[in-house]
């Protein structure tokens, strides 16, 4: 019998390519996996240049190759996965004007399906509006995007991403008059705002280069040719979104950087769809808004005035405009005064009640301010690490709001809290068919000290009868001011119930502890980052909590993972990184691509500083991979990611192979049909994990 020959790890052929910065040599041998019409590949991956596609897939089939020993035990964790959730399910409804809204999904579909009926007739049975399933039929990657409604609640827009580049389609109907037809809108954010008269809406469009750039009417009996221009964005490092305040009254132009921002506001009553300036951007001032219609004011959440973890001022509403701003913030009033280390993350105005979401020590909590006694409640819970908001939707006249809590051993629960009794009901609890025993689990919160002397979180879930050193995963973001809260996850009972201990490393670049804790992970900091992770992986080993390590993190995650490695490599038995962020340097020095000019403030400006290309360079890593052993590696990424594009990964991927002197796996995933967010559909994102779980769990001999 003849022997098949075996596959041989891809190699990627070299091409020097070198470029001068501030009198240095930027060295890239691996530049030509950048397609350079990668643009139209966003839109069409079909134009990828053949030798590209080539490496692409080379990658793919070692990598399907090597590890198809792992599709049995993938597809028992995918069961095991899908037995937890409940496939036949449906949301709580919305209320909004004389219809109850509510989304359901059904077994062996991939999305939801979008459901109302007349709120004041118990007569009255749910309809389809939107079935997702149907939608999605004609498309190999489809992906929902946004829905809303014109005033009188008979024509819906709806928005879909057919390639996972994020560039959104609006589709609009009648649902009253099937027959009418309308167009449809391209390269949309995929959010729109209703006119008061339902004559249209407007939308934000993306440019060429993926920003969401500018702000249009379109009105319904017209063409997007024929589309009213409302603001155009001139500045690259800048981006739009669009909203609107809950007393409807508003609609909301948010412009902001990573640090930065200012208003426009339009009065949506007004028929000639003119903005005006709430309060114009100042460098390192943040605010967002919402409208207090019993009051006539604003309510503004902001930083103003050295307010580092961010209080709630207000101003009355008025209709003059003095100069080119209508609200300036030297003119805003004290409503909640800053109390430094409990962030306030958000907030929502009603007719009686202001709610207040905090953060405190990495724990969130829930506040409200009754407006006719200006008496102060807190929603408490007791878990030692957990996750909690309030739902958005909410009414602005009511007395109540819907309440999500969870922790890393309880399912989701959403109670109902009367603001008036101050009494809370469940209206739904997660269900977990297979069956699910919270007290088999014990969840723990603790801290390691890093270099510096900083106490950095840890969120743990493991079997109460785990027993000493552990293999763990340990998990970290660490990037963009997210904070990343311990809650409810199904997928990872599949690693705790195998033996391993889950962990979240809460480290500086989120904003757990406070806005500082961001500050202290971002720009000339940056490395605390990777020194808090490797810290909290030392302390998880010392303790005899965990014996043997991996680490995962996804997009500035991926960063994370990439850095680690290549200043502590022997701490980890394996290593998972999602559509990784790792060749930070040649992408910050690239102002053509789209996400650079506003990354500037998040990682600094290489092109016209000096220190920023050094402190860049120091730890890109791309840059800084070197000759010695690394762990086991699984890598993902998306052709047509446009946040973190797919040559990142393969450049990256390709220079470990040059470089690593072991022999430990390393693997490239390339999904050639989808972005940043992987395969869409709820079914396929729990094949993903699956499969990276499989990964993991053989990595540690327990499959």
């Amino acid at each position: 019998m003849v022997s098949k020959k075996r596959l041989e790890p891809p190699k990627a052929r070299k091409k020097n390519k070198k470029i001068k910065v501030h009198g240095l040599i930027v060295k890239d041998d691996y530049s030509w996996l950048r397609d350079d019409n990668w643009q139209e590949v966003l839109r069409n991956p079909s134009v990828l240049k053949p030798n590209i596609k080539k490496f692409l897939d080379n990658e793919n089939k070692w990598t399907n190759e090597n590890l198809k020993h792992l599709k049995k035990s993938k597809n028992i964790i995918f069961e095991e996965i899908k037995s937890r959730i409940n496939e036949n399910d449906r949301s709580l409804p919305v209320k909004d004007g004389k219809y109850l809204y509510l989304t359901e999904t059904k077994k062996g579909l991939q999305y939801s399906i979008l459901k109302r009926k007349l709120s004041n007739n118990s007569n009255s049975r749910y309809r389809t509006i939107i079935d997702w399933n149907i939608l999605s039929k004609k498309y190999k990657y489809f992906k929902p995007g946004g829905v809303s409604y014109s005033h009188n609640q008979e024509i819906f827009n709806y928005s879909y991403d057919d390639k996972g580049s994020e560039f959104y389609s609006i589709k609009t109907f009648d649902i009253k008059n099937k027959k009418r037809k309308f167009s449809t809108l391209k390269n949309t954010s995929g959010s729109t705002i209703w006119s008061n008269d339902s004559s249209g809406f407007y939308y934000i469009r993306m440019d060429k280069n993926h920003r969401p750039s500018s702000l249009w009417f379109h009105d319904l009996n017209s063409k997007q040719n024929d589309d009213r221009l409302i603001y155009e964005e001139s500045n690259p490092g800048y981006f739009l979104n669009v909203s609107e305040t809950l007393s409807k009254k508003y609609l909301v132009l948010n412009i902001s950087d990573h640090e930065t921002n200012e208003i426009y506001l339009l009065n949506k009553g007004d028929n000639d769809r003119k903005l005006s300036l709430f309060c114009k951007r100042k460098k390192g001032i943040e605010y967002s808004i919402d409208h207090d219609l019993e009051k006539s004011r604003f309510i503004i959440l902001n930083n103003n005035d050295n307010a580092i973890d961010f209080k709630i001022s207000y101003i009355e509403e008025n209709k003059k405009q003095d100069g080119d701003e209508k609200y300036p913030n030297k003119n805003w009033k004290k409503l909640i005064p800053h109390k430094k280390g409990v962030l306030i993350t958000d907030f929502a105005d009603l007719k009686e009640f202001l709610i207040l979401q905090e953060l405190k020590d990495g724990l969130p909590r829930i506040k409200f301010i009754d407006k006719r006694t200006n008496k102060i409640e807190e929603i408490k819970f007791d878990e030692e690490a957990y996750q909690l908001n309030f739902n958005e939707g909410i009414e602005y006249k009511s007395k109540k709001i819907k309440v999500n809590y969870s922790a890393m051993n309880v399912p989701t629960t959403i109670y109902e809290y009367n603001l008036n009794t101050k009494k809370r009901k469940i209206l739904k609890q997660q269900k977990v068919p297979s069956g699910y025993n919270k007290n088999k689990y014990e969840t723990k919160r603790i801290f390691a000290k890093s270099h510096d002397g900083k106490r950095i979180p840890i969120s743990l879930l493991k079997l109460k009868n785990t027993k000493d050193n552990a293999p763990t995963l340990l998990y970290g973001y660490g990037a963009y001011g997210m904070s990343m809260t311990p809650g409810f996850s199904v997928a990872r009972l599949s690693l705790v119930d195998r033996g391993m201990v889950f962990a979240i490393a809460h480290i500086r670049g989120g904003m757990e502890k406070g806005r500082q804790w961001y500050l202290d992970g971002k720009l000339k900091k940056k490395k605390n980052t990777f020194k808090d992770f490797i810290s909290c992986a030392k302390f998880l080993k010392k303790s005899k909590l965990s014996g043997d390590l991996t680490i995962h993190g996804g997009s500035a995650g991926g960063l994370l993972i990439g850095a680690t490695l290549n200043i502590a490599p022997q701490l980890f038995k394996s290593a998972v990184a999602d559509v990784p962020f790792v060749d930070v340097l040649n992408t910050i020095l690239d102002s053509s691509l789209p996400l650079t000019p506003p990354e500037w403030e998040e990682w600094g400006n290489p092109i016209l500083n000096k220190n920023d290309f050094l402190n860049i360079q120091s730890y890109s890593p791309y840059d800084n991979v070197k000759k010695q052993d690394y762990p086991s590696l699984l890598v993902t990424a998306g052709l047509t990611d446009p946040r973190v594009t797919y040559w990142e990964a393969a450049k990256w991927v390709a220079k470990l192979r040059e470089l690593k002197t072991d022999k430990n796996n390393l693997y490239l995933k390339t999904n050639m049909e989808a972005g940043h967010a992987g395969k869409a559909g709820r079914y396929h994102q729990i094949d993903e994990v699956a499969f990276m779980y499989a990964f993991i769990l053989d990595s540690h001999d327990l499959l």
